[in-house]
């Protein structure tokens, strides 16, 4: 089923134009689904598809043949018609990027060919932005599924306008949250579907939570094998998968490298390498503090989130929504929702952004800070159905100390108001996307 994807329209205007076009996201978002299927809407195209993942194209790639196997496939020679190139999980064949920015040189302005890459690990596609192919690419991000684009995926036509695309607009805020009240009850549901099962699109096709499980558990199972274990420096991978569990478990506290070293048992320099590869990987991030409000007495360390709610059910095993309520962890959930949301939205905009978090020594907290130049975007996160004073006064607190902050956020499953006195806007978790 084609789902109308948030960042879709930028993404499609970056396939139009001359630069090298990368899309980077975890396994299984849907990068190479949504680049065949807008090859198939352009069938009259001369389209190339090279897969690094498959060993002999790889060792081709190494061999210097890249330009050979284009020809080969594209059967016509380079410069004669205009060639779109993709490049699955470009990632694993670093060899081919010189050879890229050769051919991209060779026929820049003539609009001769195009190349697409797409790629699950940002190791070596970020040394390529840095360095074969500088100031020749744009860069594109794919997250799983947001709220509406899952909702979708559930066959409904959802609209798609963004609530946080119109966050410093309150009036806009109150007509777009009127126009999508008759989707409330079933945009709950799928915020609930999200909290335990994550937004990957497999994972939301599946019928029972046993078929979720199973998949998750293949997920990780195929991530270890096939990722983790063709990474020289990583040489245990017992090591690697209880780190993994760890993440897990921490998702959304204050990291604590003390403690995890001391779980895990290994040195430090271990741990920041192999945490560094899940990083890489796109399927963990550190948020870290905010340092640009007048107050000095902030805490450094960075928050960790192992991004998919669903690889963090089936790692702490809590897939059953009623048991995740009770044991007070549900707070994390709806964070872990919230910062996919943000990516969401933060990828639509080319824009330099950076989420942070902002917490005082003394405890004052905000759970996220979305700076956008010149703006800064405080939201507060909580999973319950009535507004918290202390909440409140950390939403105060952060506003009083910054002027670039023209309203804080306070996302909650209640009701959606403002409060033009304090500069506090209530929006309804249900409404966000």
């Amino acid at each position: 089923m084609d789902i109308l994807r948030s960042n879709q329209s930028s993404i499609e205007e970056s396939f139009e134009n001359q630069y090298v076009t990368v899309i980077l996201g975890p396994r299984r978002v849907g990068k190479s689904y949504f680049v065949e299927k807008y090859a198939q809407r352009h069938g009259g195209r001369c389209w190339v598809s090279l897969n690094m993942d498959d060993l002999v194209t790889r060792e081709r790639a190494v061999a210097q043949q890249l330009a050979s196997m284009i020809v080969e496939v594209a059967q016509q020679h380079l410069g004669e018609g205009k060639i779109w190139v993709l490049i699955d999980e470009a990632q694993k064949c670093p060899e081919s990027f010189e050879q890229i920015k050769s051919l991209y040189d060779l026929y820049k302005g003539k609009n001769k060919i195009k190349f697409i890459l797409t790629g699950s690990a940002i190791l070596s596609l970020h040394q390529l932005t840095a360095e074969s192919l500088a100031g020749r690419v744009e860069l594109h991000h794919f997250y799983p599924f947001n709220l509406r684009e899952s909702t979708r995926f559930s066959k409904k036509n959802i609209s798609l306008n963004s609530l946080l695309d119109k966050i410093s607009e309150p009036d806009n805020l109150s007509n777009l949250i009127h126009d999508i009240l008759p989707w409330k009850p079933l945009l709950e549901e799928q915020l609930q579907q999200q909290l335990v099962w994550g937004g990957f699109p497999e994972v939301l096709a599946c019928q029972t939570s046993n078929e979720k499980i199973a998949y998750l558990k293949n997920y990780v199972q195929t991530y270890l094998e096939k990722d983790v274990r063709a990474i020289e420096t990583i040489t245990d991978i017992n090591l690697y998968k209880n780190m993994l569990d760890v993440l897990a478990e921490q998702t959304g506290s204050i990291r604590d490298d003390q403690r995890i070293v001391d779980a895990l048992r290994c040195t430090r320099d271990t741990l920041k390498k192999y945490r560094g590869y899940v990083e890489a990987t796109l399927l963990y991030t550190d948020i870290y503090p905010y340092i640009g409000s007048a107050l000095k007495r902030l805490v450094k360390s960075p928050k960790g989130y192992l991004l998919n709610n669903g690889l963090v059910s089936f790692l702490t095993g809590l897939t059953d929504f009623t048991i995740l309520q009770k044991t007070g962890l549900i707070g994390h959930r709806l964070e872990n929702w919230f910062l996919n949301e943000l990516q969401v939205w933060t990828a639509r905009v080319i824009a330099r952004q950076q989420i942070c978090y902002w917490r005082t020594t003394s405890g004052v907290e905000v759970d996220f800070i979305v700076v956008r130049k010149p703006a800064v975007f405080p939201f507060e996160v909580t999973y319950t159905p009535t507004i918290e004073n202390s909440k409140i006064r950390n939403l105060k607190t952060f506003l009083a100390n910054e002027s670039k902050a023209p309203w804080g956020y306070y996302v909650y499953r209640g009701e959606f108001r403002i409060d033009e006195k304090n500069r506090i806007i209530f929006l309804p978790c249900w409404a966000i996307s």
